[in-house]
Parts: structure tokens; C-alpha cells; sequence
């Protein structure tokens, strides 16, 4: 073989292992750019709505979980509002709704959430979502004084024969119409409402919340008492759109925090007697 020859075949080998490696290069550099694009982390979707006011439906007509007291929202659920809202991190505003507009409202986006004495129900669920409950609850039955007598079972409450009143549009509106078959239906439009349709003897009993009938009770106390047996069991929630699953993630995961750190029982014993707290847990 000749010295030319074995030159050329050096030099042609050289190129080879060029051209070779200018192959494995530019092939790097497209498989880099596939994993690249594959493995980039894309804009993470929206999941928290931080800074922007959270607005919480209210009617506040259902003490003590949500009234006025002067020209401020106060109770249970305006205190767990602003504890939710710092929670979230965003600022709170009371949006108040009449009690039948309540869930559209919240459809309509007008409110972010429902915090204003509202049970978990089967046909609620069927519109909205609902949180984990805060409260344990039931209905109660309000009469006047001197007819507690009258009604030392359960059994007697639901056989009434009078004028009964509740609040249209609640549970205790489908409570009485299923159960209470020989009394006579008095609608209302708040519980308030109640207090002197008893004295004015033209319902002879109420049937509402038992935190709410507890209040009113405690509010006139030398006219009305309540018969404190639960007619039924009921758990109170806070109501936001299907939808809007990352407020309801958020929501849980704070009222779940409250429970923890004690903050939901201070609330809660605030505003109930200890003994209706312990009775309902």
C-alpha cells in the first residue's frame, strides 16, 4: 500500500467521524428539544383567586348564626367569614340577598359563597355544592309559656292542631308540610316574624332552627319557650358553585384548620350555650 494511499484513507476516515459527529450533534440537539417541550412546565391554570374579594351571601335575618346588629352583619357565620376571608387571603364583603335568592345569586356570580343559616338538603345539592358542615343542628318547636305543658313528647308537637309557623322556603317549611297533618300552615318571612305572631296569638307555635329559636327564646324569655327535643337532624354548610372547585378545596381545608386550632368552638360557644353545643355533637 502505498504512503498516498494510506494518507487518503486517513483523510477519508477523518471525515467520516466529521460527518458522524455533526449527525450525533444536530440529533442531540432535536432530541433536547423534544424532551424539552415535553418536560417545560406550562403556565400553571389559575387555583387561587388571593387578593380578590371573596363576596359571602348573606340574608341576616337568622340569629345567631347571621343578623344586624345596628347597621353591622354579626353572628357565627359573619365572624367565620372574616376568618375565612383571612384565611384565603382575600377581603371579605357581605352581599345581602333575600333568602330566596340565595342560591341564584350565587349562580349568577353575584356571590362567591352562601354563609347564611343553610342546611345541607338533597334538592340543594342537585344546584349547589356545599361545605363541609360547621354545625350540627336540628328543628325546634317555639310556643308560648304557658303552653309548654301542652307538649311533653315529640309525638304532641307534630300532632298540633293550631296555627303553626315557619319560615317559607326553609326546612322547617317542608318539615311542617310533611309532618304536622292536622295543624293549620302559617308562611313567614323571617324568624323575627314569629316572635309576634306568638304573642298576638295568631300562630300558636313555631317551628325553626334550634340556634334560632334558641335566640329568640333568650330575646323574650317571660313570653316564649322553646320545646327542646329535635324534631329531626340537620347539618348547617356554606353553599358555592359546582364549578368552583378550588374555593370549595380552599374552604374545607380552612374550616378543617378551625376545627383544629380551637378557633371554630370559640366561635360557636360565643354565640350558643354550651349545653345545646354538647347535646348536638
Amino acid at each position: 500500500m502505498s504512503r498516498d494511499f494510506k494518507i487518503y484513507l486517513i483523510q477519508r476516515e477523518e471525515v467520516f467521524m466529521k460527518v458522524r459527529f455533526v449527525r450525533l450533534f444536530v440529533l442531540s440537539l432535536v432530541v433536547a428539544a423534544f424532551f424539552g417541550c415535553a418536560t417545560t412546565p406550562q403556565p400553571a391554570e389559575k387555583t387561587s383567586q388571593a387578593g380578590q374579594t371573596l363576596l359571602v351571601g348573606v340574608t341576616p335575618d337568622f340569629p345567631p348564626l347571621v343578623f344586624k346588629q345596628g347597621n353591622q352583619v354579626a353572628g357565627i357565620e359573619a365572624e367565620l367569614a372574616m376568618m375565612l376571608g383571612e384565611e384565603l387571603g382575600r377581603p371579605v364583603k357581605f352581599v345581602e340577598v333575600k333568602w330566596d335568592a340565595q342560591i341564584p345569586a350565587l349562580l349568577e356570580g353575584k356571590t362567591d359563597i352562601i354563609m347564611s343559616s343553610m342546611t345541607v338538603t338533597r334538592e340543594r345539592q342537585i344546584r349547589i355544592a356545599f361545605s363541609e358542615p360547621f354545625l350540627k343542628s336540628g328543628l325546634v318547636a317555639a310556643v308560648r309559656v304557658e303552653d309548654i305543658p301542652k307538649y311533653p313528647t315529640t309525638e304532641s308537637v307534630v300532632k298540633f292542631m293550631d296555627m303553626v309557623g315557619f319560615v317559607s322556603n326553609t326546612t322547617s317549611d317542608s318539615f311542617v308540610r310533611k309532618n304536622f297533618p292536622y295543624a293549620q300552615k302559617s308562611s313567614l318571612s323571617y324568624p323575627r316574624q314569629a316572635v309576634n305572631e306568638l304573642q298576638q296569638r295568631r300562630i300558636g307555635m313555631f317551628i325553626g332552627d334550634a340556634p334560632t329559636v334558641i335566640w329568640l327564646v333568650s330575646e323574650n324569655e317571660s313570653s316564649i319557650a322553646g320545646i327542646w327535643q329535635p324534631l329531626n337532624e340537620e347539618y348547617m354548610a356554606w353553599g358555592m358553585r359546582k364549578d368552583d372547585q378550588d374555593l370549595l378545596v380552599r374552604v374545607n381545608a380552612a374550616l378543617a384548620q378551625f376545627r383544629l386550632d380551637g378557633r371554630l368552638d370559640r366561635v360557636l360557644q360565643k354565640w350558643l350555650p354550651k349545653q345545646y353545643l354538647e347535646k348536638m355533637k
